[in-house]
């Protein structure tokens, strides 16, 4: 491609973004060398340079080196204090796989305040149902270390296209300490990789449930310490 492309159009294509804050190209002509990028904390920087490269490849036609991608990350709010814990909410910090033979190995990385969950796991999957389900169940093995309690339960997960989107649907079963109390819904469009817009379905339907539990257990634990 040898004709000039417009900076400005691609730096406001990446601004739609979640979690981008700014965006600065440095490039002459049509070739694009470095694009600097301010974001907050609400996606890893691994996630959005992927993100980045497929708008830019999908809409303008252009390969980008993901090494010409550099993003910072930080908070513009104050630093909450304890008792807005509960308004923290766990980040999809990694997604990664691997087939070898018939088994299929899923990997996650769910970050909450300052420490990353991660679980991997190994089996069978002959079809790409099973493999969704298995990269679903590595988010809700990694959500329940967090509340140290197997509370989570998947039931399901499936991929349909609806007015022209591809979209990942996944159901998942929680308990209150014991008592089934009922099944969580959540969804994500596919953006790029199948396999991360399904771990961020997975991670949807159960944020907010999370949220009460984890601040739940953090309560208690202080409680307990102050009375000692």
């Amino acid at each position: 491609m040898n004709e000039s492309v417009d900076f400005k159009t691609i730096e406001d294509s990446i601004s739609c973004i979640d979690g981008i804050i700014n965006v600065k190209i440095v490039g002459e002509g049509s070739n694009i060398t470095e694009i600097h990028v301010l974001s907050n904390r609400s996606k890893a920087p691994k996630l959005l340079v992927r993100d980045i490269e497929t708008l830019i490849k999908a809409r303008f036609g252009i390969e980008i080196d993901h090494k010409k991608i550099s993003v910072v990350s930080f908070d513009l709010e104050e630093t909450p204090q304890e008792t807005t814990l509960t308004y923290e909410r766990p980040i999809l910090w990694g997604v990664g796989w691997k087939k070898t033979g018939e088994n299929f190995q899923a990997d996650i990385e769910i970050k909450l305040l300052d420490k990353i969950y991660r679980s991997s796991l190994t089996e069978k999957a002959w079809d790409q149902r099973e493999r969704y389900f298995l990269i679903a169940q590595a988010v809700i093995d990694c959500l329940n270390q967090i509340i140290a309690a197997p509370l989570f339960c998947l039931r399901g997960v499936t991929v349909h296209n609806y007015c022209e989107f591809d979209v990942a649907v996944c159901l998942v079963d929680y308990h209150n300490f014991g008592k089934n109390e009922g099944t969580l819904i959540g969804t994500a469009l596919l953006r790029d990789e199948i396999y991360e817009t399904v771990a961020r379905s997975a991670l949807d339907a159960v944020n907010r449930k999370l949220n009460y539990y984890h601040s739940f257990r953090r309560e208690n634990l202080e409680k307990n310490a102050s009375e000692h």
